[in-house]
């Protein structure tokens, strides 16, 4: 028989249900997940249900195309029962019409991913199911408590849905990836795109904090980029950031209420002129990086700009942005457009300061900017495609089971 003080220390591992009528996307899904989960796969909607009714997962990944029984149909037995209702259900499926969306997310399901499976896009919603049922069980006896929370979790479906289509972005930037990871429920991140005849503009914002009232920041810094670009309007690189300082001026000024008056966000803006090959660059306290295999300097504003780091392939160069943020008292100032001489082939990353804020590693220490440049001139062998999991996988390790410190956003982009 085991110590006692041993079955104290033994970590229990949070157990998956997979269900799904493929082998081939359980096996994908146990192989992903086995390390640190216990997974668990059914092939059918009863079979998960008959397994159900002796068992409790942490959470239940339920495909909603499947024979005899489909998941919407599964859906509605396990949140008619008292005893399941409670677990997370985030759904799987290649269906993408809304109305099946639609009618999951209404039925409970917590959220969906879409096939073919981006598996750092649901592990990330994996932690989250956990993160708001753990906060979701601290709560549930104070049923007020448990409705603002509701409204939480549907504030984060409507904050997600205002970002770009991820099918868009792939379509503007088919060699890319996006890592989204909020603090809590909803974030204080966000990114923009929009494209034109001879440009396409990506903008990745960081406003003031995080949690509830940073992304009530995020709505107002979209709405205004929105109706921006209407009509087909040219978005000035240069112009922009002035134009936001008087929106956030005008709109959190209104009153005698001084609380708001540092609020405001960070952030970068990129014009990319594929034909010409030239990235127009303006920063809000935020610095663009470029990688590049050469060991030639980089051209910006007709001047040279030497290599941040570099190793026996690849160069790293930061262009910094201004000392400025977005906001009351920087309604007047101007922000310095930079033009950057691109070739094919160049990587560019936009991220917002919550990846090298994050406290981590053997002594605890923030994660520093110099780390992660260099973690990104060791991955840029591979495809930007195959660099998402790298980096997330990279950041969990250093996180370890220290929380997380801020909202993070990543984008890498190959022109």
């Amino acid at each position: 028989m085991l110590p006692y003080t041993f079955l104290l220390t033994m970590e229990i591992k949070r157990t998956i249900l997979s269900v799904d009528d493929s082998p081939i996307n359980n096996k994908l899904i146990e192989a992903y997940f086995r390390r640190d989960y216990i997974v668990v796969s059914k092939e059918g909607g009863q079979q998960a249900l008959d397994w159900l009714n002796d068992n409790i997962p942490d959470v239940i990944l339920l495909d909603i195309m499947m024979p005899v029984m489909d998941g919407v149909e599964v859906l509605e037995k396990i949140q008619s029962n008292e005893r399941l209702k409670e677990i997370p259900v985030i759904m799987v499926s290649a269906k993408t019409e809304m109305e099946s969306i639609k009618a999951t997310l209404s039925l409970g399901a917590q959220d969906y991913v879409k096939k073919p499976i981006d598996f750092t896009e649901l592990q990330t919603k994996v932690l989250i199911a956990f993160q708001i049922n753990e906060q979701k069980q601290e709560i549930s006896k104070y049923k007020s408590y448990y409705d603002i929370h509701q409204g939480m979790i549907h504030a984060g479906r409507i904050q997600r849905s205002i970002l770009p289509d991820a099918e868009n972005f792939r379509r503007l930037f088919s060699k890319s990836f996006i890592i989204n990871l909020p603090k809590h429920v909803v974030s204080g991140d966000f990114y923009w795109i929009q494209q034109n005849y001879q440009k396409k503009n990506i903008g990745l914002f960081d406003c003031t904090g995080h949690g509830v009232p940073a992304a009530m920041l995020t709505i107002m810094g979209q709405m205004e980029l929105h109706t921006l670009s209407q009509n087909e309007n040219e978005i000035n690189a240069e112009h922009l950031f002035p134009l936001l300082s008087q929106k956030f001026s005008r709109v959190l000024n209104t009153s005698s209420d001084t609380y708001t008056q540092y609020d405001g966000m960070d952030g970068l803006f990129c014009s990319i002129y594929p034909q010409e090959q030239i990235l127009e660059f303006v920063g809000a306290k935020r610095a663009l990086v470029l990688l590049r295999k050469t060991t030639d300097p980089l051209r910006c504003n007709n001047e040279s700009i030497e290599a941040k780091d570099k190793n026996n392939e690849y160069s790293l160069f930061e262009i910094q942005g201004d000392r400025n943020s977005i906001c009351k008292e920087s309604e007047f100032a101007e922000f310095t457009s930079k033009k950057i001489e691109t070739k094919a082939g160049d990587r560019i990353f936009l991220y917002t300061d919550g990846i090298t804020d994050q406290l981590g590693g053997q002594q605890l220490k923030t994660l520093k900017k110099k780390q992660f440049y260099e973690k990104l001139l060791t991955i840029q062998s591979k495809s930007i495609n195959l660099q998402k999991s790298d980096i997330f996988n990279w950041f969990e390790s250093w996180k370890e089971n220290n929380e997380q410190t801020d909202d993070i956003l990543i984008i890498g982009i190959e022109l």
